[in-house]
């Protein structure tokens, strides 16, 4: 079992005491780990990219193994039940999720159900098939919200009005720079584009000066397996002037490695940003806007400025790219960008595709997996406390929202489970009570209005917080 499950242990059982007198309302609890295969196969029939298809599977087996074996520790039955071939285009089969004590389960399995699972976990958006299960449960998983289609998985759970939702982009503390499931993937993301500007400089025999554009997570994870590598002399992380605070955390956390420079940066083609641009080797764009597209940060023109053989990698191509060019339309999708940011930028070299784990399934479903474990452990434990998921919920209710709850990695062992319910409650997005669903703040005004217009053409009403 992995350090954090031990910690996260021996924290319930400092929370509940000894095992004589603990008092569970559920002895055995239930997990269903879906597929996300549905994802994204509209789009690569439409002809935008077989990459926009989800291959990657929520956990992995040696992660199913790692979590029976803390609720084993607990003293409690955990049962995981696995959507048939839900890893196998990540490289995880079947066979596997057995070994490590899952069962398989049939999509055609899933009306007939035994009783509603605990907790229900996909990695991306719910997919229509989730809402053939029976509730309540508790779902966890990214919504992507800012694009709610009344014909999609998460309008059908909806309809069912008894399935409370958490939003694995907004679980965490966002006013403590901190959102772990969705910085994990971007972590991973940032170290894919260090290892691409890494091996073309090796490819090229070039070293020097390195421009990372953005310091969130997946900046500073590009930032430290730059830093690692004897070629790269110098880093650059510029930031966004208007966002100081940040600015200055994104400093102090480099502070020791003298070849960092932060640079706070305003509009498009800020002149302090092309002056360092100036035969620099390496370009990375690592921004984004919340449930936007990314921020325009320099023109085709200003790339110029860069070593004549150095590579751009484009991780912001997800939300279309940070580059302004008037000859790409403002309505492109990122499939179409790339191969004109290739064109566009040569001799240099421009690397970009979309969703950048989703290229690298095996590897990114065990990254995401160690960031979700503790949650899933959280939740399904207080389905073993409470009765369920209806009870999880309403004790989920008694919980104020905090945008800077303590990060439980880093909270003393006795708090750490506070901190993960902290976290939790945060990225609540929908959850039932009497009077109706209740939608969170983190939903995008627009996706609320119509998802109320939408529950309400069905009968259900939308309650207040």
């Amino acid at each position: 079992m992995n350090d954090i499950l031990t910690r996260l242990s021996r924290s319930i059982a400092h929370r509940e005491g000894p095992p004589a007198t603990r008092t569970w309302k559920k002895r055995n609890v239930e997990l269903v780990i879906g597929t996300d295969r549905e994802i994204g196969r509209k789009e690569s029939r439409k002809g935008l990219g077989g990459s926009t298809q989800e291959r990657r599977v929520g956990i992995t087996p040696e992660q199913v193994g790692e979590l029976r074996a803390m609720f084993k520790g607990l003293e409690l039955g955990l049962s995981v039940l696995v959507l048939e071939r839900a890893g196998a285009r990540a490289g995880y089969a079947d066979a596997d999720f057995v070994h490590a004590g899952a069962e398989i389960l049939g999509r055609d399995e899933l009306v007939w159900h035994d009783g509603p699972p605990d907790v229900v976990h996909a990695l991306k958006e719910p997919s229509s098939y989730e809402a053939d299960l029976p509730g309540p449960f508790l779902r966890i998983g990214a919504l992507h919200s800012g694009d709610f289609h009344e014909d999609g998985g998460f309008s059908r759970l909806l309809e069912k009005g008894d399935v409370t939702v958490f939003d694995g982009s907004n679980i965490g503390a966002a006013g403590s720079f901190r959102i772990p499931v969705r910085g994990r993937m971007s972590v991973f993301a940032g170290e894919i584009a260090a290892e691409w500007v890494l091996e073309h400089l090796l490819t090229r025999s070039l070293h020097g000066h390195v421009v990372v554009v953005g310091g969130g997570y997946a900046g500073k994870a590009c930032t430290r397996k730059l830093l690692a590598d004897r070629g790269v002399t110098k880093v650059t992380i510029a930031e966004n002037a208007k966002d100081p605070a940040r600015a200055a955390a994104v400093a102090q956390e480099f502070a020791g490695d003298a070849r960092v420079t932060v640079l706070p940066i305003g509009p498009i083609d800020d002149a302090e940003l092309l002056s360092t641009l100036r035969d620099a080797v390496g370009l990375v764009f690592a921004v984004a806007a919340p449930k936007g597209r990314a921020p325009h940060v320099l023109t085709v023109d200003a790339l110029r400025a860069l070593h004549e053989s150095a590579m751009v990698v484009d991780i912001s191509i997800d939300e279309r790219g940070a580059i302004v060019d008037s000859r790409a339309d403002a309505d492109w999708p990122s499939d179409k960008l790339i191969p004109h940011f290739e064109a566009a930028l040569l001799p240099r070299r421009y690397r970009a595709i979309t969703n950048m784990p989703r290229a690298y399934p095996f590897e990114a479903s065990r990254a995401h997996g160690e960031a979700i474990l503790p949650y899933l452990a959280t939740l399904l434990y207080l389905a073993a406390r409470e009765g369920g998921a209806a009870g999880v919920t309403r004790y989920l209710r008694t919980v104020a929202v905090d945008r800077h709850g303590p990060d439980p990695l880093r909270a003393p062992e006795p708090e750490m489970v506070a901190a993960l319910v902290q976290d939790l409650r945060n990225g609540m997005a929908v959850h039932p009570t009497s009077a109706g669903l209740v939608l969170a703040d983190t939903i995008p005004p627009a996706d609320r209005t119509q998802i109320a217009s939408f529950l309400s053409r069905r009968g259900l009403a939308v309650a207040p917080e």
